[in-house]
């Protein structure tokens, strides 16, 4: 027997309660003997395979979601009335931590015990549920996504199932049915707010704490000084939602909501500009409609306007007077095959667009060098 040859299972069953059974060589070792009702309370009975054995270090481990442990633990075999043995793993003081059904041979059983002595921090944790692991719910519960056999994952407003811990941004993409991909940017939005570009070769680890959902980007479009910030306090002329201030936020930039005649405006400031560019950030404005997020945000306005530093002329360019200063338009439009999509397309999505479009000015025309 080997230590790595254990697994702990978290199992789910029709009744929604949890069990954990212990595996080795494809052979159930020990299971519990009892339900419990929360995923974490379940997982504590890992913990005497995890650094909780007779003898370990007091507080060695953790594990997310189960209930903090801090005494040391001893095992106990009792003969039941059918003569099998019953085992319990116990804390010193006196308190259960799991016990487990009958076995037939007590030697055997011994021999496992010394087995998972032996694997202390060894031992793998899989939930093998019913239902697959919810990461959307896990993360509004501020739970650790276990690892599991299969995902159940949000990519824009459709539900795939994922039957790995790890996948790439290409294949993500492609379960959503983003066909080719290289049309198409992915995001990984975060509980906080945040979200994070993924590259197609990019590898996602759907058990990262706080991961809620992803959003795709298309990448196709149709062309059509900075204000001081120091010494002013950042308007708020008009509210937004929870989620578009948390992600505004999470970025980090300042931002203002400001209203100019009958238009209102985000200014997002200090925005990063790719290299070949006159500048290295500008001030982004958004003109946000009134009946906005059913209604799509379009195009982008910057302050300073751009150029090139190679002198050649970016399509599709205007000027508008926002507040008294002049900002440069550049109309970018979604698609017929890429329409705003209300109640997922958001501030969060648009943004990413503008990014996607300041990088594609050099893949359309290459920086002439």
């Amino acid at each position: 027997m080997t230590k790595q040859d254990l697994i702990f299972y978290v199992r789910q069953k029709a009744d929604l309660a949890f069990y954990w059974e212990l595996h080795h060589g494809g052979n159930t070792v020990c299971t519990s003997g009892e339900a419990y009702s929360d995923f974490g309370d379940c997982l504590a009975g890992l913990y005497v395979f995890r650094g909780r054995a007779a003898g370990s270090p007091l507080n060695d481990r953790t594990i997310d979601g189960a209930i903090e442990r801090i005494a040391p633990t001893e095992f106990e075999i009792v003969c039941d009335q059918d003569g099998g043995f019953d085992w319990t793993f116990q804390q010193t003081t006196g308190e259960p931590l799991a016990s487990g059904v009958a076995h037939p041979d007590k030697d055997k059983l011994l021999s496992f015990i010394d087995l998972i002595q032996q694997s202390v921090g060894e031992s793998e944790v899989v939930v093998d549920a019913e239902e697959p692991v919810d990461i959307e719910s896990c993360s509004a519960r501020d739970h650790h996504p276990p690892r599991a056999r299969r995902y159940n994952v949000r990519i824009d407003n459709r539900r795939r199932i994922i039957d790995k811990d790890s996948i790439t941004g290409r294949e993500l993409l492609e379960r959503a049915d983003k066909t080719p991909y290289t049309r198409f940017h992915l995001d990984q939005q975060f509980a906080n707010g945040e979200t994070k570009r993924i590259g197609y070769d990019d590898v996602v680890n759907l058990c990262t704490p706080g991961v809620e959902r992803f959003m795709t980007i298309p990448l196709d479009q149709t062309d059509g000084a900075l204000v001081s910030l120091e010494a002013t306090e950042l308007r708020r002329q008009f509210d937004l939602s929870l989620d578009d201030r948390k992600h505004l936020d999470a970025r980090g930039f300042p931002w203002e909501t400001v209203q100019d005649g009958i238009r209102l405006w985000l200014l997002v400031h200090g925005w990063p500009v790719p290299k070949g560019y006159n500048t290295n950030e500008v001030t982004v404005a958004i003109m946000i409609p009134s009946s906005y997020p059913t209604a799509e945000l379009d195009m982008a306005y910057f302050y300073p306007s751009l150029t090139r530093v190679d002198n050649r002329p970016i399509t599709g360019t205007s000027e508008l007077s926002i507040g008294g200063q002049n900002f440069q338009r550049w109309s970018r439009h979604r698609t017929g095959q890429n329409p705003w999509r209300p109640g997922l397309d958001s501030i969060a999505t648009h943004l990413s667009m503008v990014e996607s479009w300041l990088e594609r000015e050099f893949e359309k025309l290459p920086l002439n060098t």
